[in-house]
This record gives C-alpha cells, structure tokens and sequence, in this order.
C-alpha cells in the first residue's frame, strides 16, 4: 500500500507537504521509537496537522508513543496560544498558581513567582471569550503532574502555569485545539513506557514488591537531607511542616507528602546567625518517628 501524503497551507501561508516517512524521522529525530507505531496511528496525525493546519517540521506539533499505549498528539503552548489567538472570540486568558502560603493559606497568584517558605499546590487559567457570561476556568493540581524530573524539578511554578493554561484554551476551543495535549501535560506518560518491565518482573518474583513501600519515604528522605546538608533539626522540621499542613505525618495524603517535601526543602537553620561553612550532622533512625 502506498505510502500516504497529505498537502496544505500551514497558518502562516507556508505550503506544507507530509509523508509518513516524514512523521516516522521526526520522530526519530525528537528520540522517540519508531518501532511500535501503527501506520493508522501516523495518519491520524497527518489529518489532523492538515485540518489545524499545523506545520510538524517547526514543531507546531508531533507525535509520541510511549510503550504499547495508544499515540500522543503533543503541541507547544506557544502552537495553544497561537490558535486561541486566531479565534476571533478569544478575548485574552490569565493565569497562574495555587500556592500554600508560609503560614498556611492557601491562595492563587497571577504568574508563576513562588517564594521563599511555600509550597505549590497548582495552577490556574482563566479563558475569556466572547459571548460567554464567565470565563472557561481550569484549576490542576501539582501532585497530579509533577514528575520531580528535568524542568519540573528546576521551574515547578512555571510547568504547571503552563499544564492550566492547556487544560483551559482547550476547553474554551475545541475546534481549534481537540486533540492536541501540551508537552508539560504528557510528562507523566513517560512513566508507562519503562513501568511493563518493572510489572513483569514483579509478577515473576514478588519479593521486588516490597520496593514501592511507603508515600511517606519521600518525606523521610528530606528530612534526613535536612539534617545532614543544612543542619536542620528533624523535630523542628516536622513541627513547622505540621502547622503549614494543619495535619500530622500519618494523615498526608499523597498530595500533602509533595507539599511537606515542597517545605523541608525551602527551610533554612539556623536563619539569621547561620555560619558559612558546612557542618556534619549525625542522623539517627529514631529522630525520625513516623
């Protein structure tokens, strides 16, 4: 059968040409395999850069494939922002992030500054459009899609501003946007691409089972690190993580126990008088109750 080829105008003018052999090197080219793509799964993309007039040799949009699941149709913000914009009952968005204050409000903040002593709990976006009464309004939640990897672990703030602001335009302009999903909101998919093996091994010998354990590691692990890198005492740690909170350890949720490492990691001991040079701190396995 004949290798499919589609032609078309791209939104700035540009005539574009696609085969599929183009979509499997872009592909390629992006670090993504190749192998399990099914041709109907290449054409759909094809269609649909056609019919949104997407260019994927600008990475307008492209496509991935983790694993056996089904492929992923991925656009910049830069491609929602565009195409909200080319609607002409777009009337602007704001946006921004759902913080956990010092003192442990919870608040929502235009932009993506997040300071000193809060965690971050999500973000936000509101989508105005002509002839609607209210705003298409998304909220996400940070637990849901930070993979504490690469730009989520250095710009945190910034990636879920951006997840929100998809979730809306989205929601505000199918037509436009149905069908794609921004790169930030597809991080968390890696994770089934390696997960099958970790899953077969598991079922072969359920001893390696016993490795997820508990939520609550993550939040032991900074703690300890906080002891030993910054001096930080465990008990004055867990007492100030506890008042933000408003709960103790054994109630977090998954979602808290991000908050809680969100807040260890902030800390700094002593504040005022600290010394410069670094300290050895010996930590012990009973400082840490929970």
């Amino acid at each position: 059968m004949a290798s499919e080829i589609v032609q078309y105008q791209a939104d700035n003018g540009q005539d574009i040409t696609v085969t599929e052999q183009d979509v499997r090197d872009l592909m390629a080219a992006n670090g993504n395999a190749t192998g399990n793509i099914t041709s109907q799964e290449i054409k759909t993309f094809m269609r649909l850069c056609q019919a949104q007039r997407l260019n994927p040799f600008t990475k307008d949009a492209y496509l991935v494939k983790y694993g056996s699941g089904p492929a992923t149709i991925i656009a910049g913000k830069e491609t929602f922002t565009k195409r909200a914009q080319r609607n002409s009952k777009f009337r602007g968005f704001e946006a921004g992030i759902t913080v956990i204050e010092a003192d442990g409000k919870l608040c929502q903040r235009a932009g993506s500054m997040l300071l000193r002593g809060e965690s971050l709990a999500g973000g936000w976006c509101r989508v105005y459009v002509d002839g609607y009464e209210a705003p298409m309004y998304d909220e996400v939640s940070f637990a849901e899609y930070n993979t504490g990897k690469s730009n989520w672990l250095k710009i945190p703030a910034t990636m879920i501003r951006k997840v929100a602001i998809c979730h809306a335009l989205r929601e505000a302009f199918p037509e436009d946007l149905g069908g794609l999903y921004g790169a930030e909101e597809m991080d968390q998919a890696s994770a089934p691409y390696e997960a099958p093996r970790e899953a077969v091994v598991e079922a072969v010998e359920p001893a390696p089972q016993a490795a997820p354990a508990s939520p609550l590691d993550a939040y032991r692990a900074a703690l300890t690190a906080a002891k030993r890198e910054r001096g930080i005492p465990v008990p004055e740690a867990m007492e100030e993580v506890s008042r933000q909170l408003g709960k103790p350890p054994e109630k977090f949720c998954e979602a808290d126990v991000a908050a809680a490492v969100s807040i260890v990691q902030r800390m700094a001991w002593p504040l005022e008088d600290a010394e410069d040079e670094p300290y050895e701190v010996e930590l012990v396995a009973e400082d840490i109750e929970f």
